[in-house]
């Protein structure tokens, strides 16, 4: 597993679990990145993807949760966020997928090696759904995951 891979899984983990059912809309990741097999879910309620670009540290990540609540989700990671002073960069409500969900943004890492992560919130049943862009700092947002973000949100079940 690489660093960024490794840091991404843990970031997702420490800022919150997140959306899956037999209904959900699949996320297709960015057009021109390859698919990583990270292997099947554990259980029928989570689902797990991730896409990278090789030669870049640039990851994606879709993760479904059916067992976390979308509210829960979000006051667990400004909880995060507040008791060990995390700066959001955007942390704002989005509108996606015919309702609300949320996006937030910030650079974690040591020095010369700072990595933006950008996390979008959508409700999902009575679960909840994450798709993690981690970038370089100063790298701008790939144009194929905006557009990935986009088709996601537009799409209804």
């Amino acid at each position: 597993m690489t660093r960024i891979s490794l840091f991404v899984a843990l970031a997702s983990l420490v800022a919150t679990a997140t959306v899956a059912s037999a209904a959900e809309i699949a996320y297709a990741g960015p057009a021109g990145w390859s698919h990583v097999d990270v292997g099947a879910p554990s259980d029928a309620k989570h689902a797990f993807a991730q896409w990278h670009i090789a030669g870049d540290i640039s990851t994606v990540t879709y993760i479904a949760d059916g067992t976390t609540a979308y509210v829960d989700a979000l006051a667990n990671i400004h909880k995060n966020f507040s008791d060990n002073g995390i700066k959001a960069k955007i942390d704002k409500d989005v509108a996606c997928r015919g309702g609300a969900g949320h996006v937030i943004e910030f650079v974690a890492g040591p020095e010369g090696k700072k990595v933006v992560i950008n996390r979008m919130l959508v409700p999902s049943g009575d679960g909840i759904v994450t798709i993690t862009y981690a970038r370089a700092d100063g790298s701008t947002f790939d144009r194929d995951v905006e557009k990935s973000e986009a088709t996601f949100c537009g799409a209804t079940s």
